[in-house]
């Protein structure tokens, strides 16, 4: 593990570890968007998979795409010793996405999807992008966004004055950090992904087991209350639907490309 990682990135790796054997329950929303991102792509050569997990998209590239080798790349140990990356192709890396161990130029393509919200500063993820990715390599990536959790967000509001999920980064932040490190965007677009559930309660559960509870600032007053929480779910039943209570993730799907800058200047 990188000795840079910060004490927020290590409580994320504790997280998502804990998280590991029962995270694909849960994960629905992340495995739609996960086949949303690569439907119609084609991915060949070296390619980095930033942020694995469990490993159902490494999985599904290294069986359906001409590649050499896939690196499933994941901050949280438990998650790389997942069945799905047990694959001859798959050679898993714990490491921080921030700070990527890998030379210059080392990939055709990188994809990531649901991880690179948990950054602190996407400019240096853009720097890290475009310095591991080869020329003319390619990006794939689905990021969560701001209006996210915009529901569970505002129903906390009615609660109290503190901040009960991380913020996200708004979609025009990412579009720009991608271009203002070189990299060429070639389409985007942004999706909205839901899951349901019966109550607030095993809304939150749903968020603990998958270990996307874990905040950028640590908590000051330490476990809610019972008043809280009878709050929250009063608060939570205004947004409830047939399907149940909701669950929402805005996400920005980005595609891209290293430009060789020779074939540019030819």
């Amino acid at each position: 593990m990188n000795s840079n990682m910060t004490a927020f990135n290590q409580r994320v790796a504790q997280r998502f570890g804990s998280a590991a054997s029962h995270y694909d329950a849960q994960a629905l929303a992340q495995r739609q968007s996960a086949q949303q991102l690569i439907a119609e792509q084609t991915l060949q050569g070296r390619v980095l998979d930033i942020g694995c997990g469990t490993g159902w998209l490494t999985r599904h590239i290294a069986e359906h795409n001409p590649i050499d080798s896939i690196v499933a790349l994941d901050i949280a140990l438990p998650m790389l010793k997942a069945e799905q990356l047990q694959h001859p192709l798959i050679v898993p890396i714990q490491a921080d996405a921030a700070f990527l161990p890998f030379k210059e130029n080392s990939f055709d393509a990188v994809v990531s999807n649901f991880a690179l919200q948990w950054l602190t500063s996407p400019q240096s993820f853009a720097q890290e992008l475009a310095r591991v990715l080869a020329q003319d390599g390619q990006f794939c990536l689905a990021i969560p966004v701001d209006g996210t959790l915009s529901e569970l967000n505002q129903a906390w509001a009615k609660v109290d004055s503190s901040r009960h999920t991380n913020q996200f980064f708004a979609s025009q932040t990412w579009l720009k950090v991608l271009q203002s490190v070189g990299l060429t965007i070639k389409s985007y677009h942004q999706s909205a992904f839901y899951q349901y559930y019966d109550s607030t309660k095993a809304l939150l559960k749903s968020l603990k087991a998958i270990g996307a509870n874990e905040l950028q600032q640590a908590r000051q007053h330490g476990m809610w209350g019972r008043g809280q929480l009878l709050a929250l779910e009063q608060a939570m039943e205004h947004y409830r639907q047939p399907q149940g209570i909701p669950l929402h993730y805005e996400v920005l799907m980005v595609y891209g490309q290293k430009a060789n800058l020779q074939h540019i200047s030819e």
